[in-house]
């Protein structure tokens, strides 16, 4: 393999696709003038859901990808819709009596549910520190370092890890502590702890602030020695009080974020032990994923996996296929073994065939295939009740996709510049 020339053409096909497909459906369909803001979901046809409600999630992520497209392009438009992004939030998210944000308002910005789940926080921290630190907004640091302590004053553990929600008033409450989303009731649930890691990396990265620093060494701590399962080669998707496995779920989109978020954070904290630990846990996580959840017919990752019954979701989910991406380019940079190449270059392969819509703007929802079986349409169409069609909503939002291909520019240039 050419890996100069194939890590520069991945580059510019990944900025390509970031500068005309993904970012001007975010532009050109998201804004909200009757309302303010940005509408709270909008259709596979391209047509805003009236009265739709306005998620936090949704509000912060396009926060950070107009923050994060800004610094890299120097797009004006996109300055200006990140501006309007944070004043939104600001003015209808912010609780302005206790500090936070909301986890839901509806169309008009009225506050719809109140509670202070740690998801929703872990974006208003991360979507304000990267605002900060491009355009040193004093007042998102405000909100985001407020948020920031908030959360780990009042909804963590004292053996490490987060609960799912707190009341408004950031009080313990047992429904909201573990939240509804979470079915199975884990005391701790890794897709919270994966965003409130980000958005700790981001803030301290963006500060440089000494406690921010503890907070994250202790983080990264508590997923090594926890949240990783030794035996499984995987993370936990949900634990009990004491980090337990408490479910059969191997999530291959959260073990590629999670493998680069490890590798970031200890590089960033300078900590020998922490980065040798973290690369080794990476690695190890990501070559199961590359043996069990890569298809090597059409291409592209898997969902995840049934521990119990063994049972491989086969569905292409846009984010897992961005995660993916990342991770395996990640791996290349900790190793130059070219099997991690070869695998991001496929993954990317089959987003472009698959999972953009070229015609429409942004990427579907559920990638396709070229050759399916039975069970294979089974999980799909179990997986497209959950997703949806939409191109944005409260889950589906312009944040996994824009980080994949800023990433990719970014590590490639970092890689092409040690050649």
């Amino acid at each position: 393999m050419d890996e100069v020339n194939s890590i520069k053409t991945l580059m510019s096909r990944m900025e390509k696709n970031l500068k005309e497909c993904i970012l001007p459906f975010w532009c050109n369909n998201m804004v909200d003038e009757k309302n303010g803001g940005f509408f709270g979901k909008v259709d596979g046809n391209l047509k805003p859901v009236e009265g739709y409600p306005k998620a936090v999630v949704l509000n912060t992520r396009m926060l950070w990808a107009f923050t994060s497209a800004f610094d890299i392009f120097g797009d004006e438009h996109y300055e200006k819709l990140a501006k309007r992004a944070f004043e939104y939030l600001r003015d209808y998210f912010w609780d302005n009596t206790y500090d936070g944000v909301y986890w839901m308002v509806n169309e008009k910005g009225i506050p719809l549910e109140i509670e202070k789940r740690t998801y929703g926080q872990a974006f208003i921290v991360y979507s304000m520190a990267e605002y900060y630190r491009v355009f040193k907004d004093e007042n998102a640091l405000d909100m985001a370092m407020r948020t920031f302590k908030l959360v780990n004053s009042c909804a963590k553990y004292e053996n490490g890890g987060y609960a799912d929600s707190v009341s408004r008033e950031w009080k313990k409450d047992f429904w909201l502590w573990r939240w509804v989303m979470n079915a199975d009731g884990a005391p701790k649930l890794l897709n919270s702890h994966l965003h409130m890691f980000e958005a700790t990396i981001t803030l301290y990265q963006a500060t440089g602030n000494q406690y921010v620093g503890v907070v994250l060494k202790e983080f990264l701590e508590f997923l090594l020695d926890v949240a990783v399962d030794r035996d499984n080669h995987h993370l936990k998707a949900g634990m009990d009080e004491d980090g337990n496995r408490t479910d059969d779920e191997i999530n291959y989109g959260h073990d590629a974020e999670c493998c680069y978020l490890l590798t970031w954070a200890a590089n960033l904290l300078g900590d020998g032990s922490l980065i040798k630990k973290a690369r080794n846990t990476a690695l190890d996580i990501m070559d199961h994923v590359y043996l069990e959840g890569l298809d090597p017919i059409n291409g592209g990752m898997y969902s995840d996996m049934d521990l119990k019954t063994g049972h491989i979701n086969k569905s292409k989910v846009w984010w897992t296929q961005a995660e993916g991406i990342t991770s395996f380019f990640n791996c290349y940079e900790l190793t130059k073994d070219q099997k991690y190449l070869k695998a991001t270059l496929d993954i990317w392969d089959y987003v472009e065939a698959y999972v953009a819509d070229h015609e429409k703007g942004e990427w579907f929802a559920l990638g396709s295939n070229k050759v399916f079986d039975s069970e294979m349409v089974k999980d799909m169409e179990a997986m497209k009740n959950m997703v949806g069609d939409e191109k944005a909503s409260k889950a589906k939002c312009p944040y996994h996709n824009t980080r994949t291909c800023l990433e990719i520019m970014k590590r490639g240039k970092r890689v092409l510049d040690k050649i």
